[in-house]
């Protein structure tokens, strides 16, 4: 193999070039008319919000400034979150201003966007025509602006993901006051504001309940029923009912919240549905598609129905996953929206298939079984099949290509990791839903369509990294000690554990070191060894990511080597076209020599492999941030 100065890296070209849609909010122009606001995220480049004229479908783009530098690195204090894909210990987004959450039309007639990973507020003024940064809501820990309400003297109160915390910001005066957690363990606060001037906050997700909060005494009140999470036939929600009035819906009640008390409802007002002056409703014609570029008008009155194409740019989207097909392509899903795209290496050819699964995020994990392409997307664990020798139509039906089967089981997530093959069946290991603990073993079986679960190998613990043991008939698998989304660890060490899929039993398991928090990677390499990657933390704190060796025989831990600097990357271990055993951390490409049992760094990117693909002979294919690329060891081309 090459040598560091050898190499040779090229871009293939960006695959999908798409939005993700969060809400639409109508206001109006600098002239005061009526115009639709469409706020939309992208990863290549900061949100921008679509101010469209709804008479005739013009439009104009405003982007979204890069946040302030000094707040921006307050807001983006690590913190442990089990689902980037690099899978760092401390995988924090970086502190751009890439997704609308929380959107609001203020007294004032402005536009205010709540900005994630930021956790700032922007603000456009129709009659400024920009988008302007107002700053951090309240860092470093609220990223993600939740929801925003708005009361009658026009005072904004942003709720934020990462503390539950509620910030009220002043428009009069431009200052943020920030009002603290409004609970002490869960993480997400959707804040609303009624006409009688009550203010009250949806907590999720472990515990979803609703708090009343009163600005004038600080005081912060329980109100209503308080739920498990993800309880089959529970059920708790804020609603704003058409009259204005603030009404905690529940599978055990209904009740109005009036201050912070709850009284008991016998009917909630339903909320109308957002309209024009005219009546008339809105949406995208093709959000079925993930397209977001037709934009269609129904005036309710007359029966008139209008469609305009949008004319806007939108940089790039990030690519999530990379995989080599069964036909020898590389495939990859987008993240937010989630497109299935396809990059062949013997015409040059990039292709976006658009999307390939009822779920709209991400494809978490592929697979090859059956010269058949599967996929397992999040939300929701969806697995889909997609064969490259049909043509591409997405569906649910029989004879749809790529086709979605529905979700693995009931609480399957994040699908990290998929393996084909063992018992004829396509298994996959997951994070559970949000505020939920216990990622499944779960399995398909293309030949009759069934499907089964295995709960929770190890208690509290999520399935992350999986491998084949062929001669001894067992899964290998990898946990986290990560939850759900909303939750924080319960279980104290991750491990490597052995699964006989015949008699559906764990037998064996332990861990590479003290304190690993998560395997996030494992392959069979020569000799019968089964190599994995161990991140987690020493009694001192200090974090630590190692590669390891496990003899499955002897069911012993071999070496324990340190990695190389940079972030590990999640399953990006694989056995090169040379044998050796070859792995990705953000920073460098290296190599296990199997005659030192050391490590080499083969090449040294800084910061530029975000996602890890497929080593194709001498080629590995990997992606920065929205763009596919391929570095070729020992020469090659160079292509801008």
């Amino acid at each position: 193999m090459a040598g560091q100065e050898e190499h040779r890296v090229c871009d293939l070209g960006i695959p999908v070039r798409s939005v993700n849609l969060r809400g639409f909010v109508v206001g109006k122009d600098a002239a005061g008319s009526e115009a639709l606001y469409a706020m939309m995220g992208q990863q290549a480049d900061n949100l921008f919000v679509l101010q469209i004229n709804p008479r005739d479908g013009s439009c104009v783009q405003h982007g979204a400034p890069a946040p302030h530098s000094d707040r921006a690195a307050a807001s983006a204090k690590e913190r442990p979150v089990p689902d980037s894909p690099r899978a760092r210990l401390s995988p924090q987004p970086e502190p751009g201003s890439n997704y609308p959450t929380a959107s609001v039309w203020g007294k004032d007639d402005r536009l205010y966007v709540g900005a994630a990973y930021s956790g700032h507020l922007l603000c456009l003024d129709p009659k400024r025509g920009a988008l302007e940064d107002l700053g951090a809501i309240n860092p470093p820990l609220a990223t993600f602006p939740c929801g925003i309400g708005v009361d009658a003297d026009g005072k904004l109160w942003i709720g934020c993901y990462g503390d539950a915390s509620l910030t009220a910001y002043d428009p009069v005066t431009g200052e943020f006051k920030t009002f603290g957690r409004m609970d002490e363990e869960d993480m997400y606060c959707y804040p609303q504001v009624g006409s009688d001037g009550t203010i009250a906050c949806s907590i999720g997700v472990t515990k979803p309940h609703v708090v009343a909060f009163d600005p004038a005494t600080g005081e912060k009140r329980t109100v209503g029923p308080v739920m498990g999470a993800a309880k089959p036939g529970q059920s708790v929600s804020l609603q704003r009912g058409s009259d204005g009035l603030l009404y905690v819906v529940s599978s055990k009640g209904n009740f109005r919240v009036r201050g912070l008390k709850a009284e008991p409802a016998d009917e909630v007002p339903p909320a109308a549905a957002p309209t024009l002056s005219d009546g008339s409703t809105f949406g995208f014609a093709d959000a079925e598609q993930q397209g977001f570029r037709r934009l269609a008008i129904n005036n309710t009155r007359t029966g008139k129905k209008r469609e305009f194409c949008l004319d806007y740019e939108a940089a790039g989207t990030a690519i999530f996953l990379l995989h080599l097909g069964p036909d020898g392509k590389v495939y990859g899903s987008s993240v937010l929206p989630e497109h299935l795209f396809r990059y062949d290496p013997a015409t040059d050819e990039v292709a976006d298939f658009g999307r390939c699964s009822i779920s709209t995020g991400e494809a978490y994990s592929m697979g090859n079984f059956d010269g058949k392409l599967y996929i397992c997307s999040y939300p929701g664990a969806r697995l889909s099949v997609y064969d490259p020798k049909r043509p591409c139509h997405f569906g649910e039906e029989e004879g749809d290509n790529p086709r979605d089967l529905g979700r693995m089981d009931e609480v399957s997530f994040r699908p990290r990791a998929m393996l084909t093959g063992p018992l004829g069946r396509v298994w996959t290991g997951s994070i559970p839903d949000y505020g939920m603990w216990g990622g499944p073993l779960s399995w398909f079986d293309p030949a009759t369509g069934r499907k089964g679960t295995c709960r929770s190998m190890l208690e509290d613990q999520s399935l992350v990294s999986l491998a084949w043991l062929e001669q001894l008939g067992l899964i290998a698998a990898g946990t986290s000690i990560y939850g759900g989304s909303g939750t924080e660890p319960r279980a104290k060490e991750a491990a490597l554990c052995l699964w006989d899929p015949a008699g559906e039993k764990l037998v064996w398991h332990g861990s590479p070191r003290a304190g690993t928090q998560s395997i996030t990677a494992l392959v069979m390499g020569a000799k019968r060894l089964l190599y994995g990657i161990a991140q987690g933390a020493q009694p001192s704190g200090q974090s630590f990511a190692l590669l390891f060796a496990f003899d499955a025989r002897s069911r012993s831990f071999l070496d324990s080597i340190p990695l190389p600097e940079g972030a590990p990357m999640a399953n990006s271990l694989q056995v090169g076209p040379d044998g050796a055993v070859w792995g990705l951390t953000s920073d460098v490409l290296f190599r296990l020599d199997a005659a030192t049992r050391k490590l080499q760094v083969v090449v040294n990117l800084p910061g530029e492999f975000d996602i890890a693909g497929p080593m194709v002979g001498n080629t590995l294919y990997f992606a920065t941030n929205h763009r596919l690329r391929a570095l070729t060891l020992g020469g090659g081309p160079r292509r801008a």
